[in-house]
């Protein structure tokens, strides 16, 4: 009987063992990160270069600041804010002044996401309205949409870990935004990256014009079936940018 139960106890720890070995290997398991591949260079200047990049199945235009270039603040100093005032008055910040509202709500979606990361979508990278749109039409899928009239439409409950597209009259997505946790993530141009709570009063404020918000999600079965590496390594031909 002492044998069987020191038998018994022997199985009962290996398998207490194994368990929390897969517990653990399955907790730290490394995101996929979704590759990138350079496809050509569309425009260099001083400050960035334009690439064409192929992302999943589509070809976007990737804007990417060159080492060590800083926005000009010479012009016109305030000695209480790092930056300087554009002819329109608008402070510009000289942290992450090329990222554009796209490329913010993007880097802070996949910041969240414990199954893709990204390596293209950063502080010192933007992209154009066109290049959103196709992200958003072929790698997301639409939860819920909503018009912006009559107000107490932007009272609706919004899910968890979601990108917002702010959509004008002409169907133009003009600003993205991420959502987690009551709060929505947002980058205005040169602007530095901000926080809200309310959709109603950021409107009146910004994008004013929008006529409704599409809520997306990743489409994680569509990834899959598209294009990912397991081994969580980067595409290799994507330009290095600090």
């Amino acid at each position: 009987m002492n044998s069987f139960r020191k038998y018994f106890i022997l199985i009962l720890l290996n398998f207490l063992a194994i368990e929390v070995y897969c517990q653990t290997n399955l907790s730290t398991s490394s995101p996929i990160i979704i590759e990138s591949t350079t496809l050509d260079t569309i425009q260099v200047n001083k400050i960035s270069t334009s690439f064409s990049i192929l992302w999943l199945n589509d070809t976007i235009r990737v804007n990417i600041s060159n080492n060590g270039v800083k926005t000009d603040t010479s012009s016109v100093e305030n000695p209480k804010r790092k930056g300087y005032f554009n002819s329109r008055g608008f402070f510009l910040s000289n942290e992450g002044a090329i990222q554009n509202c796209y490329c913010y709500a993007l880097e802070k979606y996949f910041e969240n996401n414990e199954t893709y990361a990204q390596n293209i979508f950063k502080q010192t990278t933007s992209i154009d309205r066109a290049s959103i749109e196709k992200i958003l039409t072929n790698s997301f899928k639409i939860i819920t949409e909503f018009s912006t009239k009559p107000r107490k439409n932007l009272k609706k409950a919004i899910p968890n870990d979601v990108m917002l597209g702010f959509v004008n009259k002409n169907g133009w997505t003009i600003h993205a935004a991420y959502y987690r946790d009551g709060v929505f993530y947002t980058k205005n141009g040169m602007f530095k990256p901000d926080t809200f709570k309310s959709l109603n009063k950021f409107l009146k404020v910004s994008y004013w014009d929008t006529e409704k918000i599409v809520i997306y999600k990743l489409d994680e079965d569509k990834i899959k079936s598209i294009y990912s590496k397991p081994d969580g390594s980067a595409g290799e031909q994507f330009p290095s940018r600090s």
